[in-house]
């Protein structure tokens, strides 16, 4: 019985975590990248945010993601950061709250009993990222800057290996890779998404989702993918998952 494919669509320089602990869980992973990263920053705007930085000027720094940090790394380490906390792990910080499953909602409930009228926020984000968390803050009162940090470039690899057919689970970390992938889903493939972004914007896509992450984190998503209902007798259902 073969081993059920799951198309991991991170970024190339992404991909590796998430494959691995596919592999160990028992699954065949599949890289095919849905998207690729890049940088978005003007580079007289990194300069003053990073002295800013430096300088203590925003009381607390909000990452929705670990690719809001680009650029940024050396000048966090005396900041007050809130993120996910897969975030802080990958980045190798301490911030002062770790949510375990990120969202906008989530974050705009850590910080409203933190966050005097006028604090100055900053919220480095995608190009294509929602508003949700940065209107938030600024409905709370907060003096939010809100840089561009990256951009989401589509690429089509995902996609042609869905065409292609044999492909069981899909995972999507993004909406940005959702929207890569969307037309070339079929009922027959399972979808699980990273976080309640990424699945609430597959609804919106009228697309069915089969299982969310508990936390934004690459383990949480490869149980995601386990506890799939299965059909019985599937070669999915061969895997022993829980």
């Amino acid at each position: 019985m073969r081993r059920p494919l799951v198309l991991n669509t991170r970024a190339q320089e992404q991909a590796a975590e998430l494959s691995r602990l596919l592999a160990e869980a028992g699954f065949e992973p599949v890289e095919a990248p849905a998207i690729a990263i890049v940088a978005g920053w003007d580079t007289a705007e990194l300069e003053s945010v990073r002295r800013d930085l430096r300088a203590g000027v925003y009381e607390r720094v909000v990452l929705p993601s670990q690719n809001a940090a680009r650029g940024l790394e050396t000048d966090l380490a005396a900041a007050r950061v809130v993120c996910g906390a897969a975030t802080a792990e990958a980045l190798g910080i301490v911030p002062e709250v770790a949510i375990e499953r990120f969202s906008a909602a989530a974050a705009l409930d850590v910080l409203r009993p933190r966050l005097a009228p006028g604090a100055r926020v900053l919220v480095p984000r995608a190009a294509e990222g929602r508003d949700e968390l940065v209107d938030g803050l600024r409905g709370l009162g907060a003096n939010v800057a809100s840089p561009v940090a990256y951009r989401t470039v589509p690429v089509a690899a995902a996609a042609t290996r869905l065409h292609a057919g044999g492909i069981d689970v899909v995972t999507v970390c993004s909406p940005s890779a959702l929207r890569s992938v969307a037309a070339a889903l079929t009922p027959g493939v399972l979808l699980v998404c990273l976080g309640e972004t990424t699945a609430n914007a597959a609804r919106e896509m009228k697309l069915r989702v089969d299982a969310v992450a508990r936390r934004t984190s690459m383990e949480s998503l490869v149980e995601a993918v386990r506890r799939l209902p299965l059909p019985q007798g599937s070669p999915l259902g061969k895997v022993g998952i829980a």
